[in-house]
């Protein structure tokens, strides 16, 4: 990425700068601008304005453009596209382990209800309810 030879171009989409809230941890990752992070990002992407919610965890994954990430759920090890709002405790794929190697992905305008959760395999392009898992 730092590279002066093979230079990265982009669009600035006029936001404000991020802002990494106190409790925050972000680890080895991407924050663009307009993102409000107040959970703990790891080996992942934020797109602008991406919101994370306090005691969120996000691991190895791409989150799209104005996507929320509620309090307390858990995104790991997939593609997030913009404009999702992930509820509160709610999980969303899962890191490898085994058989399981799947990367979850998740459509454009997705509500993931409060505390359901997205299996490691799963393409969700509608809405999931509160409580109910998808695989």
């Amino acid at each position: 990425l730092f590279d002066e030879e093979w230079k990265i171009y982009s669009r600035n989409s006029g936001m404000a700068g991020h802002r990494i809230g106190a409790e925050a941890v972000v680890e080895n990752s991407m924050i663009t601008d307009g993102c409000r992070v107040d959970g703990h990002v790891k080996h992942s992407i934020l797109f602008s304005g991406v919101r994370v919610g306090k005691g969120a965890e996000i691991e190895d994954a791409v989150i799209m453009g104005g996507t929320t990430i509620k309090e307390g759920a858990v995104v790991k090890h997939c593609i997030v596209a913009g404009d999702v709002v992930i509820g509160e405790k709610a999980v969303v794929g899962a890191m490898p382990d085994g058989d399981k190697n799947g990367v979850a992905t998740v459509g454009f305008g997705v509500y993931i209800g409060d505390g359901a959760t997205v299996g490691p395999n799963a393409m969700v392009d509608n809405n999931v309810k509160d409580g109910e898992e998808v695989w």
